[in-house]
């Protein structure tokens, strides 16, 4: 009885925040007796837990406002401030050591490794427990150590992306006193995971059919993500082995193949975008959800060219069917839109990474308002001379979704599938990526119309543009790729549409997968005519590993330093800086 009392006051903790609006949608874990409900209650626990799918305030406050747009996503070019020299810190944006620039703020990197053993240790209370049951009873209730296990498994392969080698083959084994687990090879985790998640795929749909009629109601109601539906689960464990093994096709290629072949012969991925609604609205000024830090990290939200520029084709004046769709509901329009002509004439504007020429402009008052997304919106209308990312779909939605997997991302995988020729995918490259931007399209002004933020405001909330004009742009990126040369060329164009589509919402997917790709090309920095292009390549353990596991910690002090590459980028990338000699580019 002991343990189950553990499993229901980490939950009980885990949901104290919002538990009267839990507890209206989803039976109370307190009142649950040990057949079946502790299964349950953990892997809603994991399903809820910060950093895994849930994205956190404190963690997006430190990476927007607490280092000043100089964590992953300003290092990553997907969201900055509006640089000029007013910003001292620039001046060492390219120090890498950890002291002064990327990384200087331990609360925000040491969080990650805590954040793998602390979100799905639920995992082990689970495992423990469904040993001891048997019959209708682990009938009932195995598909929830299934589940709970894919989680674990996709916590470890973020944990990896972050720091390489990581503890886990002796972890989550407190009950067996072992304390200091030894870290494992990166690559065998990839590879263990992977296969694991293969045979839970295949496993699942058994596993749920053996299910009491009564089992499968509290499934229902407990799975806040899917509801229930186990093919839905089955189409993301195929979108997240698809995605991590492409992310090793580059060292592993022969592995990573029977893993993406073996996904596309089940013809069984997401057939709609993979999110969930939180059970109680965001509170953009309060709660503990990353919208609020979004918005009160906003100066450091606009828009970088890298992004921009592949939108709006380098004019400001939006042009349906020429432009990207997508940039009405992803950006702010700025000040030097004409709002009041028939119909709008909107103005959008990235910043530049060229701290140095951007002085002049905003000397010269191209400045923004400075009352924050709490204030009025027609005085950031008014007053903003660059576009910061939608208010109404991204800071002030108060029904933003949970992300996990969405159609656009799958797409995108599945070209570069079908470009490096690691399966068949039943396409080309090419009309993968006009599937993305059309999938992307539909994502992202579905997002941007179930926001309550500023409804009735055309400017906040446009009409999504015609098919004719979404085929016209996708067209338009399909003969662009068509026409580039080599794998290298076309990967930029594939990596610039993975940007647009997982922007503010995934940096720590792009960073990724920047790292792995050396694609999309950065913008250098230039800040006080000094030029720095650097590349954060991963994190550094947390300080205490060297306290508390020093022996484990020694087999990979070595590479803990924000420079050596994660072990999935190709041999010919690792000296490949993905940065453009200046700020002339396509």
């Amino acid at each position: 009885m002991k343990k189950l009392l553990i499993g229901i006051i980490a939950f009980s903790i885990a949901l104290s925040s919002c538990k009267k609006s839990l507890e209206k949608e989803f039976a109370n874990p307190e009142n649950y007796d040990k057949t079946g409900n502790l299964f349950a209650g953990m892997f809603t626990k994991t399903l809820y837990s910060w950093k895994l799918y849930v994205q956190d305030y404190g963690e997006w406050w430190w990476e927007l406002a607490g280092t000043g747009s100089m964590g992953v996503a300003g290092y990553s070019q997907v969201c900055q401030r509006y640089i000029t020299d007013r910003y001292s810190w620039f001046s060492t944006f390219d120090d890498l050591t950890g002291t002064t620039a990327f990384g200087s703020e331990n609360q925000l990197w040491q969080n990650r490794l805590g954040a793998f053993y602390g979100s799905v240790n639920a995992w082990a209370v689970i495992k423990d427990n469904i040993a001891a049951v048997s019959g209708p009873e682990l009938d009932d209730n195995k598909i929830y150590y299934s589940l709970t296990t894919v989680m674990k498994d996709y916590a470890a392969l973020l944990a990896v992306d972050f720091y390489n080698g990581i503890p886990y083959s002796e972890a989550f084994k407190g009950k067996d006193r072992l304390f200091f687990p030894k870290y494992d090879d990166p690559k065998e985790i990839y590879k263990s995971v992977l296969d694991e998640l293969k045979k839970i795929s295949n496993d699942l749909p058994g596993e749920y059919d053996k299910m009491s009629t009564s089992a499968k109601a509290v499934f229902n109601t407990q799975d806040i993500a899917f509801r229930g539906d186990i093919n839905a689960w089955v189409q993301y464990i195929n979108a997240i082995r698809l995605k991590f093994a492409v992310r090793i096709s580059g060292v592993e290629e022969a592995f990573a193949k029977t893993h993406i072949q073996d996904v596309l012969s089940k013809n069984n991925l997401p057939a709609v975008d993979q999110v969930w609604a939180m059970p109680y609205a965001l509170m953009a000024n309060g709660g503990g959800e990353w919208i609020r830090g979004i918005g009160e990290g906003w100066p450091a939200t606009f828009i970088p060219d890298i992004i921009m520029r592949r939108m709006n084709r380098n004019s400001p004046s939006y042009e349906a069917g020429i432009d990207d769709p997508r940039l009405p509901v992803l950006a702010m329009p700025t000040k030097f839109s004409n709002f009041t002509s028939n119909p709008a004439v909107l103005d959008y504007r990235g910043v530049n990474m060229n701290a140095d020429g951007q002085k002049a402009g905003y000397v010269a008052g191209e400045r923004y308002y400075v009352g924050g997304p709490y204030g009025d919106l027609n005085e950031h209308l008014n007053q903003n001379a660059r576009s910061m990312y939608s208010l109404a779909t991204f800071a002030r939605n108060e029904k933003y979704p949970v992300y996990m997997m969405s159609m656009a991302e799958t797409d995108l995988l599945l070209a570069e599938v079908a470009l490096k020729n690691l399966g068949a995918t039943g396409k080309t490259a090419a009309a993968h990526i006009k599937d993305a931007i059309s999938h992307s399209t539909d994502f992202w002004y579905k997002l941007n119309q179930n926001s309550p933020y500023a409804v009735g405001n055309a400017f906040m909330h446009p009409a999504k543009p015609s098919a004719t004009d979404i085929g016209t742009y996708s067209d338009s990126i399909a003969t662009r790729f068509n026409s580039r040369g080599n794998v290298e060329d076309k990967m930029e164009l594939i990596m610039q549409q993975k940007y647009i589509h997982l922007n503010l919402m995934c940096p720590y997917e792009l960073w990724a997968e920047l790292r792995r790709t050396r694609h999309p090309k950065l913008e250098p920095m230039t800040f006080n005519s000094k030029v720095m292009k650097p590349l954060p390549e991963r994190l550094r353990y947390p300080t205490g590993e060297q306290q508390t596991n020093p022996d484990n910690y020694a087999t990979v002090k070595s590479q803990d330093n924000f420079t050596t590459p994660i072990f999935w980028v190709p041999t010919a990338l690792r000296g490949v800086n993905p940065y453009w000699p200046n700020y002339n580019y396509e």
